[in-house]
């Protein structure tokens, strides 16, 4: 099974910018991409632009949210169904930002995750806790609501481990802690979902949707590289995912 990384570009980038970002990083990851499930998540201005030159360098098309009603008067949002016809093949849902600035309830994160496998979107739902929650102790106990209160129990997508408590603050998460926590996520998932599946893939795709990927695995990912604007290079984007996974 190939490795998964998705490059979360955020707020940043205007057309010409992306443009040269994305043709870069291609050039960048193109001797290992067979090796690697590469995700580009743009802003939505940039979709469109890009979606021909990822998809003929091999790699995926994301987005970084959905709304979860598939059409209506929600200025300002956009649907699943927009983004599958723009050539979006993951949508990264539940991310802590959108948790932080957006007040998104784990309610909210489901509802969009079915949204998305309806309209043959790979879900890419976001899971961490805070250095709060760790120095309370309820690290564990959020996770778990996380999981079982965001995943149907017919979940078929990715699960996305974000170490909050380590994303800005200087800290460094080891590779220690970071087993720890897919060991425990494992747990929660074989729990939840009733599977026993801890391999390393690609997007677990509903049988039911002929857009999304074929079924392959389901896992908890950590290392998902954030753009830092002009910030994130190509050989940067390169270096990182290479680090990631190694």
């Amino acid at each position: 099974m190939r490795q998964m990384i998705i490059g979360n570009w955020k707020m940043h980038g205007l057309h010409e910018q992306g443009n040269d970002l994305a043709t870069g990083i291609a050039g960048a990851i193109a001797p290992i991409v067979a090796e690697r499930e590469i995700i580009i998540a743009p802003p939505f201005t940039l979709i469109g632009a890009l979606a021909s030159l990822l998809r003929a360098h091999d790699i995926g098309l994301g987005a970084q949210d959905c709304h979860a009603e598939s059409e209506g008067a929600f200025t300002g949002d956009i649907a699943a169904p927009m983004l599958a016809d723009l050539g979006v093949t993951h949508v990264i849902l539940g991310h802590s930002e959108r948790r932080e600035h957006h007040h998104e309830t784990n309610e909210l994160v489901r509802r969009k995750v079915r949204a998305a496998c309806e309209h043959g979107l790979c879900p890419v739902v976001c899971v961490g806790e805070t250095a709060q929650q760790q120095e309370d102790g309820v690290a564990e106990t959020w996770l778990t609501e996380q999981i079982t209160e965001c995943l149907p129990p017919d979940f078929n997508g990715v699960v996305a481990y974000e170490p909050i408590w380590a994303i800005g603050t200087g800290k460094a998460a080891t590779r220690e802690d970071i087993q720890s926590r897919l060991s425990f996520l494992h747990e929660v998932l074989h729990r939840h979902l009733e599977t026993d599946d801890k391999s390393t893939g690609s997007c677990m795709a509903a049988q039911s949707s002929p857009k999304m990927p074929r079924p392959s695995s389901l896992f908890p990912v950590w290392g998902a590289c954030s753009s830092a604007g002009p910030a994130c290079l190509p050989d940067r984007f390169s270096a990182s995912q290479r680090l990631v996974f190694r």
